[in-house]
């Protein structure tokens, strides 16, 4: 076992990666990916544009490849990592996809799937506006509820019209 480890190790180094954290993590994703998960034509890839060592598979015999990035649970993930990874792993075989492979340093291992395109992020202009808006009707509905006595009593009585233009008509 030890042997097929170390060419493992050997051949995903040959591959361009030259960190030793980013093999380890790879091959221990690997691993569980044949053995404890079963799947189908499971390779190792090494992308260079963004220095990131990889493992595709298939879930289930005729199903389309999936692209597997394992990550150290240390590291902070931000949307626009995944953005860069989907630009430059995802192709028209895998599809639109990206599964974040979260290794513990137990190396417990936990998949999240980021597909590209189900919603589009928003500006910040925008996230902005609807904070504002949705602090606005919190301040409106606090506002109301703090009078909503006076509002009601206001409304059973016919309430206190305070313009002298005003006519009443019979």
């Amino acid at each position: 076992m030890v042997e097929v480890e170390v060419k493992i190790k050997e051949d995903m180094k040959k591959l361009g990666c030259n960190c030793d954290k980013k093999i380890v993590l790879a091959y221990y994703l690997y691993i569980y990916l044949v053995d404890q998960k079963l799947m189908y034509d499971t390779e190792y890839c090494y992308n260079k544009d963004v220095d990131t060592l990889y493992v595709v598979a298939r879930p289930r015999k005729h199903e389309k490849l999936n692209i597997y990035v394992p990550i150290p649970t240390s590291v902070d993930v931000s949307m626009d990592l995944i953005s860069v990874l989907q630009e430059n792993l995802c192709t028209v075989e895998t599809g639109p996809s990206v599964n974040l492979a979260f290794v513990e340093q137990d190396l417990t291992i936990v998949i999240y799937t980021f597909t590209k395109g189900l919603a589009e992020r928003r500006p910040a202009e925008a996230i902005e506006q609807v904070r504002q808006k949705a602090q606005r009707r919190i301040f409106i509905n606090s506002e109301l509820k703090k009078n909503q006595s006076k509002i009601l009593n206001d409304a059973f009585n016919g309430g206190f019209v305070e313009d002298d233009d005003c006519q009443f008509l019979d």
